[in-house]
């Protein structure tokens, strides 16, 4: 049973939406790390996806020139994002053959900024000049493919072989060679690869093997690819004899408009065009695969989750403790808390001890029992004989020349305890019935927050 036509079509236009959106996660983290080669891979793959998503959304059942700036642009994007993952891949594998083959744990910061900018040279530089000598081969502006939208166009001459089909190739193959340099230093120099990696502040032993896999993959992939391409380009479709730039270039300026009719009718354009958006999805796939499932990549998703579920009011749990992000107190946590109060604490030990500068706010219920035992608020001697510290100030010493407040003792954060003052009748009000006391002392009532 075949998949309808715009079912396929609505097909591509999501993978490459969802494709998009999965490389372009882990963008921050490699732009904090300074990985050039990381941030080049999402950059081409990146947009070219969403670009691939809104042409078979504008073009998914029509083949109208809607926007024909548009399409200059995306078509001659689409010609660098092809030489620029490949560019991308060289450049990882050349930094990790750096990495492990470093003699010195510091590097400074020109080295850096010349890495940096030999990454850019690269990785930016060598696809603008692919896009910069599309002219030399291009055929007419642009095709409009109905369900696709808006494809380059060139005919199959040498020139385009020479500067644009088979240029992933000997990407390819130097990138290979520094996979293959690294893969042999890091089994000549496995023992001091730990300190190599520390070298790096940004790289981790994780990081580092992750980047080797991505880039190895792509390695593997890309010479495969690309001469696959070649293969079906030169079994499929006639070379065009190059005559001169007055035929190649003739009604340049024209947009053919093709119907899905027309252009589903031959089996390699179809291939061809299948082909081309599917690589693109695969590349951001994997790229996500490596990086976004990533150990410090679910630690940014858990924090990411707790932070939206903190400002929405919902309930998260926190590992290792007993409380969620809203405050309250889990059921797994909930026999380590302690309740804390503000009752008054007073205990037996010397005056001296007072100037603790300590201050306990938890307390049991049982030092509560045995403090308002102790205080009886007849006995005018409770703040003597209750055992509650006094803050007593030591005798001046005038020889010295010592103030009076230089040669007091630290204050002690301990509340005083005073006696309670004597009763007076207000005819005003009524006859209290118990002392007028705060009543955080008073035996019958224990004050909790």
């Amino acid at each position: 049973m075949s998949i309808p036509w715009l079912v396929q079509v609505d097909i591509v236009a999501a993978f490459s939406l969802l494709g998009f959106l999965l490389v372009s996660i882990p963008l921050y983290w490699h732009l904090e790390a300074w990985n050039v080669g990381c941030v080049l891979y999402i950059f081409w793959i990146g947009t070219q996806s969403l670009f691939q998503f809104i042409n078979v959304m504008v073009w998914r059942d029509n083949a109208i020139n809607w926007a024909p700036v548009w399409c200059d642009i995306t078509t001659h994007f689409t010609i660098g994002s092809s030489i620029g993952v490949c560019c991308a891949s060289l450049v990882i594998n050349r930094r990790l053959y750096h990495i492990a083959n470093i003699s010195t744990v510091s590097i400074s910061r020109a080295d850096k900024r010349r890495n940096i900018i030999t990454d850019l040279a690269i990785g930016l530089g060598i696809p603008i000049l692919a896009i910069a000598l599309y002219w030399f081969y291009q055929g007419h502006r642009f095709d409009i493919l109905e369900g696709v939208g808006c494809t380059e166009e060139y005919p199959n001459s040498f020139l385009a072989y020479l500067l644009y089909i088979t240029w992933p190739i000997p990407i390819g193959l130097v990138s290979a060679t520094y996979c293959i340099l690294t893969l042999r230093a890091f089994f000549k120099r496995r023992r001091d690869f730990s300190t190599l990696v520390a070298s790096n502040n940004n790289l981790t032993f994780n990081r580092y093997f992750r980047l080797m896999g991505l880039a190895a993959i792509e390695v593997l992939c890309t010479i495969p690819l690309a001469t696959y391409n070649i293969v079906q380009n030169l079994t499929t479709i006639p070379i065009y004899p190059f005559i001169g730039y007055a035929d190649l270039h003739f009604w340049f300026s024209r947009v053919d408009q093709i119907s899905a009719v027309s252009w589903r009718a031959y089996p390699a354009t179809v291939a061809a065009v299948a082909f081309k958006q599917w690589t693109v999805i695969g590349c951001a796939i994997l790229f996500f695969l490596f990086f976004g499932l990533a150990e410090e990549a679910r630690k940014h998703y858990r924090l990411a989750i707790s932070s939206v579920a903190k400002r929405v009011g919902l309930t998260t749990f926190e590992k290792g403790t007993g409380f969620s992000s809203t405050g309250y107190p889990t059921t797994s946590g909930f026999g380590k808390i302690t309740i804390p109060t503000f009752v008054q604490r007073s205990t037996r030990r010397g005056s001296m001890d007072s100037f603790s500068d300590r201050l306990s706010t938890n307390i049991s219920i049982s030092d509560v029992v045995d403090e308002k035992a102790a205080y009886s608020p007849v006995d005018g001697s409770g703040s003597s004989a209750g055992g509650s510290s006094t803050c007593i100030a030591s005798p001046v010493d005038t020889e010295k020349g010592i103030s009076p407040v230089e040669s007091l003792p630290p204050v002690s954060l301990l509340p005083v305890s005073f006696p309670p003052p004597p009763r007076a009748y207000a005819p005003q009000s009524p006859t209290r019935r118990s002392a007028d006391v705060p009543a955080s002392v008073r035996p019958d009532s224990i004050d909790m927050v």
